[in-house]
């Protein structure tokens, strides 16, 4: 059994765990605040994340970040889509190009194929600029920089963790220095 699992069934903890009062992890003297699990853990020492551990002592600021999807390659063909159905539902083609086109048997005039066209754009390119979702992260500043070291899209997640941290920069703060 891993110590994980050990240390949630002496605590009687479920998942997600977040441990909301300062507990003792294990045998050892590490206070643990919060850990999902999985791949975050933060303790008294340090802030682990996946394979990486962050001393606090390191860490100079940290904070809630919000990552905002890239939109401009779908709004390009949505903007585009509509300028060409408008195109079509004004007349704005030219008569003497073609006046209509015959596709599986049926006559179809130029401007309902031109605002198809501006459809087929448009419409794919609104749903994906409607699926974009904005992501949360916790940012950490450290000597070697900034870092957005867990990313989520869920803000409850990443703000448990953010609230662990600051417990544990609070508690590291109260400690009395060692001479």
């Amino acid at each position: 059994m891993s110590t994980l699992a050990a240390f949630r069934k002496t605590e009687g903890l479920k998942d997600p765990l977040f441990v909301s009062k300062k507990q003792m992890f294990m045998e050892t003297n590490k206070i643990l605040y919060y850990t999902d699990g999985h791949e975050v853990m933060i303790t008294d020492s340090g802030f682990r994340v996946k394979k990486t551990t962050y001393q606090l002592n390191g860490i100079t600021r940290h904070g809630f970040s919000i990552i905002y999807p890239t939109r401009m390659p779908f709004t390009i063909p949505m903007v585009a889509g509509a300028i060409v159905f408008i195109c079509g539902a004004l007349n704005y083609v030219p008569s003497f190009w073609v006046k209509s086109v015959t596709l599986f048997n049926m006559t179809m005039p130029i401007n309902f194929l031109v605002m198809t066209l501006g459809l087929l754009f448009f419409i794919p390119s609104m749903i994906m600029v409607l699926r974009l979702k904005e992501k949360y992260a916790v940012k950490i500043f450290t000597a070697e920089g900034e870092k957005n070291v867990v990313v989520s899209q869920s803000r409850e997640y990443i703000s448990q963790i953010i609230d662990a941290l600051n417990r544990a920069f609070l508690d590291l703060v109260k400690q009395p220095r060692k001479k």
